[in-house]
């Protein structure tokens, strides 16, 4: 990459904003050293990297880190034998060691799901014993701690009782009323690092003492009482066993750390690739960037935003931008500010961020290519200095990138040819596009020249797009529509900027033929791609409605359903509570009937009533059918529709018809009822004789309670309307479990008048006598 480039495209100004994300001054500078990688391997794995560690912190919260110093050249020290690090030197190491033990322990326990951060886990390498003994033996300055050694914690206490004892002999001394006149103040100081007293100067004879300095003024003399200068001696010589042993310990701390120096650096180095990682997640989370993927030459950026303006805090207009393969290229065209330079930038910019493995301000989805080279020559569009060096200096510039191009490769132009005659300026335009593409590279290229315009009209190569603008204000939108011709608008925008009308009017007059045939055709083309997005707006607005109402019929649907099923949870309560009381009023009856002779006839009578109601409450809620084609007539087989309820009708009154099944009767709408054919002749009922087939005998051994009792309900019932007299239960001996539930059930079935045990023989059988039928 060449630093012009990369400054053209201000590639420095991102790394800037992304280095005040950073923790550490080592971390900044890292990230003011960003470069873009070429090898799309090494480019995947930066990528991948930073996606892995932005969704770990959105996860887990930001890293451990804090700032921290360059501790590369104190390494390099320690390293050499007898050399000695001060203790803030020995700190700013304990501090590295301590971050990569807490950033180890951040990453290793996510290191399986995000692969690509396991190596910078592993290169967090824990010193425990280096730091636990650099952490007991200095304090939050960078002192050693009295607890550095036995030796020091001696020395030090040494120091502290001899401080003590010439302090409280001299204040003893400032407080005797006998030098009362002598002492010129009333504390004790230090002077040559000697406990000394303030004296008058003319008393300074009559105080026996040493004379260790004087005030500036000479209003004072410092003296060193003759008593305080063997206790001052031992302690100057206990001062200098401290600094001996601290010199010791500093000496041998600091040969610890060389000997240690490899996993140090490497746990620093790892320290400064996390806090760039840590800026440039944060830079993403901000400018809601993503990972795009890596392709093999062309590139697709979705609602990609130029960074730096996105930065700035101002609303920025996302555009789509599109590049074909290589050999490919894309000419933009439109106004002056519509934004074709800043879509040009927005290329190269993103395309050097990926490849620096930073996530990109783009929607998911988007592409960028592995690029040897991001090559560009771009121009001021705002400056009128458009003079001969200005022409020279960009020609110079596009040589060295034709003598640069090894793909793959990105060549963005803006104006190439500009600062010349127009007209030699697009031919040397044509020329460039034609031999760029020939040469196998991408190109992106803003320009106003019709004949650029006009060739990626007509090549394959290229493809073209417009910058949009409103037509009547002429205020740029700041997108891209592809597959249009961008007007430059000149005389449009110096005709609102109050141009004097006779310079437009000379301008247009002026206007060349084949110019204004071309003007004339993109208004056209223009006007039909502006009505072709308002079709396209229009569609879109009826497939929203068509969704909407959709999702309002479903919901209408899910709607119907739940009332529906709230209504038959509602029908199944009262069905239930009816059938308890059904059951209820049917034990009653049956005590009833043991007692009366009459009971069996009651107790028909009551059977007969209960079937009538549960159908006439059929009747209420079943839908409502179509009458049918051949209303059925007395004596035929009808159905109840919805019901599946068979029978004879047996009677017609009115609206309403009753059908006869067995010895049971119903009364029902005559419309519910669909023939379904004739009985036999000479029947005139449906009853079902006792050799109808209907078993006289069922065996419910080795069933489960709640089963046998529901096959015995259901066999009683066939038994009853077949008119059999007595029927057999077999239920076995076993426990008694299913026997006792047996005769419990037959004490309170409608259908059982009696019940007795069969012959001892027979097993486990219990005879059941029904009711006649009325």
């Amino acid at each position: 990459m060449r630093p012009c480039d990369l400054k053209s495209l201000e590639f420095h100004k991102v790394l800037e904003a992304l280095a005040r994300w950073a923790a550490s001054e080592p971390g900044r500078a890292a990230c003011l050293a960003l470069q873009p990688a070429t090898d799309p391997e090494e480019v995947r794995e930066r990528l991948t990297r930073q996606a892995d560690l932005v969704r770990l912190v959105n996860e887990r919260g930001a890293l451990p880190l804090r700032p921290f110093s360059d501790i590369s050249r104190l390494l390099t020290l320690a390293r050499h034998e007898g050399a000695m690090l001060s203790g803030p030197q020995l700190l700013e190491i304990l501090n590295v060691i301590r971050l990569a033990r807490l950033l180890r322990a951040y990453l290793r326990p996510h290191a399986d799901r995000f692969a690509s951060l396991a190596g910078l886990a592993r290169s967090l390498r824990p010193l425990p014993e280096l730091e636990s003994a650099l952490a007991q033996a200095l304090d939050q300055d960078g002192r050693l701690k009295d607890q550095a050694s036995p030796a020091l914690a001696e020395i030090r206490r040494t120091i502290k009782e001899l401080r003590q004892e010439v302090e409280e002999r001299l204040k003893r001394l400032l407080h005797s009323p006998a030098h009362a006149d002598v002492i010129a103040d009333d504390y004790v100081t230090i002077r040559n690092n000697r406990f000394v007293i303030p004296v008058k100067p003319h008393f300074a004879q009559s105080l026996p003492g040493i004379v260790q300095d004087r005030s500036a003024s000479g209003e004072t003399y410092f003296i060193e009482p003759l008593f305080a200068v063997e206790i001052n001696n031992r302690q100057m010589i206990a001062i200098k066993e401290e600094e001996a042993e601290e010199r010791r310990l500093l000496v041998a701390f600091t040969t610890w750390v060389g000997r240690s120096a490899a996993e140090i650096e490497e746990a620093y180095a790892a320290l400064v690739r996390a806090d760039v990682l840590a800026a440039a997640a944060a830079f993403a989370v901000k400018l809601r960037c993503t990972k795009p993927d890596l392709s093999d030459g062309d590139i697709e950026l979705k609602q990609a935003r130029h960074p730096l303006l996105e930065l700035t805090g101002r609303t920025v207009v996302a555009v789509d931008i599109r590049v074909g393969g290589r050999g490919q290229g894309l000419v933009l065209s439109g106004p002056n500010t519509g934004g074709k330079t800043v879509a040009l930038k927005t290329v190269g910019l993103l395309t050097l961020m990926a490849q620096s493995g930073l996530l990109v301000p783009a929607a998911e989805g988007s592409r960028v290519a592995c690029c040897k080279a991001v090559l560009a020559d771009l121009v001021d569009e705002q400056s009128i200095e458009r003079n001969l060096s200005t022409f020279s200096s960009h020609i110079a510039n596009l040589v060295d990138i034709f003598a640069r191009l090894k793909l793959p490769c990105l060549v963005l132009l803006d104006e190439p040819g500009v600062g010349t005659d127009p007209e030699e300026g697009a031919l040397i335009a044509v020329g460039l596009l034609s031999a760029l593409t020939r040469a196998g590279a991408s190109v992106v290229v803003a320009t106003h020249y019709r004949a650029v315009k006009l060739l990626a009209l007509d090549s394959p190569n290229y493809e073209i797009a417009a910058v949009d603008f409103d037509p009547v204000s002429l205020q740029p939108r700041y997108r891209l529509v592809y597959g249009s011709i961008g007007e430059s608008l000149g005389l449009a925008v110096a005709a609102r900027l109050g141009l004097p009308a006779e310079v437009l009017a000379t301008a247009h007059q002026r206007r060349s033929e084949e110019g204004e045939e071309l003007r004339s055709a993109v208004e056209k083309m223009e006007e039909a791609r502006r009505e072709y997005e308002e079709k396209a707006a229009e569609l879109e607005r009826e497939r929203v409605r068509a969704r909407e109402a959709f999702a309002e019929h479903q919901a209408l649907a899910a709607e119907l359903r739940e009332r529906k099923r709230r209504y038959w949870r509602t029908e199944l309560a009262a069905a239930r509570a009816f059938l308890q009381d059904l059951k209820a009023q049917g034990r009653e009856l049956l005590s009833v009937v043991r007692r009366r002779p009459d009971g069996a006839a009651a107790l028909s009578a009551f059977v007969a009533e209960k079937r009538a109601q549960i159908a006439a409450r059929e009747e209420e809620i079943a839908p409502v059918v179509e009458a049918a084609s051949e209303p059925p007539v007395v004596g035929d087989l009808v159905e109840v529709a919805g019901k599946g309820i068979r029978g004879e009708l047996s009677e017609v009154f009115g609206e309403r018809a009753r059908i006869v099944r067995g010895g049971l009767r119903f009364e029902v709408k005559l419309g519910d009822l669909r023939r379904v054919g004739v009985p036999e002749r000479g029947k005139t009922t449906v009853k079902v004789p006792e050799h109808s087939g209907t078993p006289l005998e069922i065996n419910l051994t080795g069933l489960r309670v709640g089963d046998a009792l529901r096959r015995l309900e259901d066999f009683l019932d066939r038994a009853q309307l077949a008119g059999h007299a007595e029927v057999r239960v077999i239920h076995g001996i076993g426990t008694g479990a299913l026997k006792r539930a047996v005769l419990e059930y037959l004490a309170t079935s409608p259908y059982c008048a009696a019940h007795r045990e069969a012959d001892q023989g027979a097993g486990g059988v219990t005879v059941v006598e029904l009711l006649p039928q009325a």
